[in-house]
């Protein structure tokens, strides 16, 4: 049975207290509290939560913790109660009126059903950032404690060398690798793997000195010109089966999650290191 039901906000002090709305509060827990959209099913543009006029949104995430080096982040779930504020405790010591929020076993959030893929945007409807949920687990109290895996924002493409590109050719490439970073922070998987193969398209048709080939051709030129399968088109190839997997004539495969999108923008990141345009140093050279 879950005791601690209940999660206000002072619209006032920012102050957040957990406990139940049956009870006075009695003092702030030192906690963050984020707006979290849960995505069960996912369309083909994610975007974050809706914030409302007491700035909150429909669902919150109360974070227990968070490691920056692996990007994993637990915590709990709420769901904004209808009418608010709400006054915590029995009359007559009715003093404060929070933003409350009750909580709600995660399996109700998604329709009783756990999908294969479940997403989440933190933040608010336009700038947000993105993780998939890893696990989920009953605590001591019933409630359930969620592991979501975040997307990193920052960090996650080498650095092109100064001089290896023209400044036609740096000025695509540049181009094609800020459509994977903005994919990256705010598109879900199918889409992420989409701009990374149009990324890799640019790359090898600049190597090659070709244009007007997809991807597939400039893979079988590559090989041909180095005679020998290399990293190179090892991990174009893998783009380009994931972009496949992602059509719905690919029906054998399960969707494609986070760790494909993971894998391509890695696949991008490594063709530019290993053709000598990048570096993952902080000062490119």
């Amino acid at each position: 049975m879950v005791w601690l039901k209940n999660l206000g906000i002072d619209k006032d002090t920012g102050d957040i207290y957990v406990g139940s709305r049956d009870r006075r509060p009695e003092r702030p827990q030192q906690v963050s509290v984020f707006p979290v959209q849960v995505w069960g099913e996912l369309s083909d543009a994610i975007s974050g939560p809706e914030i409302d006029s007491f700035i909150v949104s429909e669902y919150v995430f109360e974070e227990v913790s968070f490691d920056p080096v692996s990007q994993i982040r637990r915590g709990y779930v709420w769901r904004r109660m209808d009418s608010q504020p709400q006054y915590w405790g029995h009359p007559p010591w009715q003093e404060a009126r929070l933003i409350t929020f009750q909580y709600q076993g995660f399996l109700g959030i998604l329709g009783g059903k756990l999908p294969s893929q479940v997403m989440f945007t933190f933040g608010s409807l336009s700038n947000f950032t993105i993780g998939e949920l890893v696990h989920f687990e009953p605590d001591a109290i019933g409630q359930e404690l969620l592991t979501i895996k975040m997307r990193p924002q920052f960090g996650f493409l080498p650095r092109i060398k100064e001089g290896v590109l023209s400044a036609e050719e740096l000025g695509r490439v540049e181009s094609a690798l800020n459509d994977v970073v903005q994919g990256y922070r705010s598109s879900p998987p199918a889409s992420v793997i989409d701009r990374c193969r149009d990324a890799l398209t640019i790359i090898l048709s600049i190597e090659l000195k070709m244009t007007g080939k997809d991807l597939g051709h400039l893979i079988k030129k590559y090989d041909a010109t180095t005679q020998a399968r290399t990293v190179v088109a090892n991990l174009a190839h893998t783009v380009g089966r994931l972009h496949a997997r992602a059509k719905p004539a690919e029906s054998n495969f399960p969707p494609v999650s986070d760790r494909q999108a993971e894998l391509a923008v890695g696949a991008v990141s490594e063709v530019l290191v290993s053709l000598g345009w990048a570096t993952w140093s902080q000062v490119a050279r």
